[in-house]
């Protein structure tokens, strides 16, 4: 997919945006915010077209709206810092660091994907491991374990796929 047309674009709107947004209102507490982010994430789609999302843009339109998320939070917790140690500080100079509570959850988030990824069926783990982690690419990976590039893909989509219900499940 080259050029995105408006049909392409409608048509992952409709098929994706209203699982993003209850995906940005459970994380956000906000439906408005999340609406506002899940018009962010397309409008992020719009701007970069980058030439993987073919494959999968479902994950790249989460990945964009994680981001968003974060960013998100970033804003939140430096529009509500303040400095004590200097109040004549502006407050777009105040530290960007994360909360603790972003650090424990991302912190979980890791081990989460980390036990899902040990959970895979080997070739699943092996074929995911060799694209994700090695940055190898479909062609190079179907080449190195002897296997159709198709079948590469059915991995990588089963594996993204268990992933994503792993971190999802509470």
């Amino acid at each position: 997919m080259s050029e995105l047309t408006q049909h392409d674009l409608s048509a992952l709107v409709r098929d994706h945006g209203p699982e993003l947004q209850h995906f940005l209102t459970r994380r956000l507490g906000c439906a408005d915010t999340a609406k506002d982010l899940v018009q962010d994430t397309f409008l992020r789609l719009l701007q970069n077209m980058p030439g993987e999302i073919l494959g999968n843009p479902r994950a790249f339109l989460f990945r964009v709206a994680t981001n968003l998320l974060i960013d998100h939070h970033r804003r939140q917790q430096h529009r509500d810092t303040v400095t004590l140690d200097d109040p004549e500080r502006p407050l777009d100079q105040a530290d960007q660091s994360p909360s603790i509570e972003t650090v424990v959850w991302s912190k979980q988030q890791v081990a989460r994907l980390k036990l899902a990824i040990q959970e895979l069926p080997p070739k699943c783990r092996h074929v995911f491991l060799l694209i994700k982690f090695h940055h190898m690419s479909h062609a190079d990976v179907a080449a190195q374990l002897g296997i159709s590039q198709s079948t590469v893909v059915k991995h990588m989509i089963k594996a993204v796929d268990f992933c994503r219900s792993r971190l999802e499940d509470p």
